[in-house]
């Protein structure tokens, strides 16, 4: 068999082994967002159990202060609730998994599914938002036997809440990759700082995931010191509220999308959109600043622990320096889309100041041009 027979087998099988993949890569990126979806509702279910154990602690103990205890029982009470919702979400993404088998012929079965767990995820953003005063009261006036417990509790009611927003992020790509989002793509400098602005907040999310597990390695020692563990801890939750926000910005900028489509026609919405992406960015920085002290106050640590302190701190200013960036970007965004135009009286006035000034300030320069003018004019004729 010479050289060409074989390298023309080689190509057919080629060609045959990439036609194999193809058909079996094409359902594949909606099937690992529903499996992500599935997932995380699992993963919901799973914290509902932690926040209704660790809330007994408080809500059951009768030598707890009356409010603090009827706090307890509010969070304790919600479990239920994000329990429920996990499992729905879960019911209607195993649904979504056979549907998305044939979408086209399935389409109006896969649009309501996907509504359905976007609406439990909503529901269960709503529900932990409503908490925030009660696991405020919570870790403020918990005594120091029950602070164990009342960190535990809003650490996951804080992971309910980014679960709820990953399972959005994932059905919104669902979705798209079974080709039923309506891609929306801004033209232009307006386009530019949209790209830019979702960059920015994508990768403060996976920054915030660095300050979580860089600080694990310092609050979780029970090795160290407690105040240094303390140190860790403060920064650690701050991740949470980090990601979070970065999430909700991610989603603000995909319903800006096709408000800016129309910039005239939504003009007041853009603009509250816009300003609310800034107020998230700014939440973002003032969350990190407040935790300044800690930030600092670990890199007195030795090592090991002193690698995982500095990767904290130059991860919380990098965070820090993004979210202005992300702030500075949907200020360009805006004067993109609305950008301001001076009276025409204003910008008329100079050129003929200008004017007058070529013919009255620089006397003398009018003869030379003009005869210059005259004897190319006599140059031509002579050609002529």
């Amino acid at each position: 068999m010479n050289f060409n027979k074989i390298f023309g087998i080689a190509i057919i099988a080629l060609v045959l082994m990439v036609a194999s993949v193809l058909p079996a890569s094409a359902h594949g990126d909606e099937n690992m967002a529903i499996n992500e979806v599935i997932e995380h509702a699992e993963e919901l279910v799973e914290i509902s159990v932690t926040i209704h154990d660790q809330t007994e602690f408080i809500a059951d103990d009768e030598a707890l202060d009356d409010d603090l205890r009827a706090a307890g029982e509010s969070v304790h009470l919600s479990s239920h609730e994000i329990e429920q919702i996990g499992e729905h979400i879960k019911e209607h993404a195993d649904e979504l998994k056979v549907l998305a088998a044939d979408p086209e012929a399935n389409e109006d079965e896969i649009m309501i599914a996907l509504g359905e767990i976007n609406e439990y995820a909503d529901e269960a953003i709503e529900l932990i938002d409503s908490k925030d005063a009660d696991l405020q009261k919570i870790l403020s006036d918990a005594p120091e036997s029950k602070q164990q417990y009342a960190t535990a509790i809003k650490e996951a009611v804080t992971e309910a809440g980014s679960i709820a927003n990953h399972i959005k992020s994932h059905a919104a790509e669902v979705e798209e990759n079974l080709g039923f989002a309506e891609a929306v793509v801004l033209e232009g400098d307006a386009g530019t700082y949209v790209t830019a602005m979702e960059e920015l907040a994508n990768e403060m999310v996976e920054l915030s995931h660095t300050i979580h597990d860089e600080t694990e390695y310092i609050a979780d020692d029970e090795a160290l010191d407690q105040q240094w563990r303390d140190y860790g801890e403060e920064v650690h939750l701050s991740s949470h509220t980090v990601e979070q926000a970065a999430e909700a910005i991610l989603e603000d900028i995909d319903e800006l999308k096709p408000l800016a489509a129309e910039p005239d026609a939504n003009e007041a919405a853009v603009k509250a959109k816009i300003g609310e992406i800034g107020e998230r960015a700014q939440e973002i920085m003032d969350e990190l600043m407040s935790h300044d002290e800690a930030v600092h106050a670990i890199l007195d640590l030795e090592e090991p622990y002193l690698t995982h302190a500095s990767a904290t701190h130059d991860t919380v200013h990098k965070v820090e320096y993004e979210a202005k960036q992300l702030q500075k970007k949907s200020e360009k965004l805006e004067a993109a889309l609305y950008p301001a135009t001076a009276p025409e009286a204003v910008a008329s006035e100079p050129l003929e100041v200008s004017t007058e000034a070529e013919g009255n300030s620089v006397p003398g320069f009018g003869f030379p041009i003009a005869i210059a003018g005259i004897l190319g004019a006599i140059c031509l004729f002579r050609r002529k």
